[in-house]
């Protein structure tokens, strides 16, 4: 009697032979997992480079742009100023921007690296202390 019309044909090689197909197989299958991996690793970097280069375009449009809003406040303000106090005041406008920014920057600089990481670390060995001393 045999089995169950549905079930598949039995496989008559030996286990050692089903072995070592199943291990090449799965070798194979490992494989081109790591090649598709790579590829879409490749893309990824493509994308992210390519991200990054027009990023850095328009940061530079943007510096451009800064100039140009600077030039059109200081000649806008040279209608009811003389142009040298006009000039003056954008300049000390970006002046007080640029420090702002600076003193920001330092406050940042400032801040201890890892305080979390540190104080888990702190708090992990003293509870392996307490186990210790039980």
């Amino acid at each position: 009697m045999t089995g169950p019309a549905d079930a598949p044909p039995g496989d008559d090689r030996e286990t050692s032979e089903v072995l070592t197909s199943l291990f090449a197989n799965g070798q194979a299958l490992v494989t081109k997992e790591f090649e598709l991996a790579k590829l879409e690793l490749t893309e990824v970097v493509r994308d992210k480079a390519i991200a990054v280069g027009l990023m850095v375009g328009a940061a530079l449009f943007g510096l451009f742009l800064l100039g140009f809003i600077g030039v059109t406040v200081a000649v806008a303000l040279s209608i009811v100023l003389p142009p040298w106090a006009a000039w003056l005041i954008v300049t000390v406008a970006y002046l007080l921007i640029a420090v702002v920014l600076v003193l920001v920057a330092v406050q940042l600089f400032k801040r201890p690296a890892f305080a979390r990481t540190k104080a888990s670390i702190d708090e992990l060995r003293a509870w392996a202390k307490g186990q210790v001393g039980r």
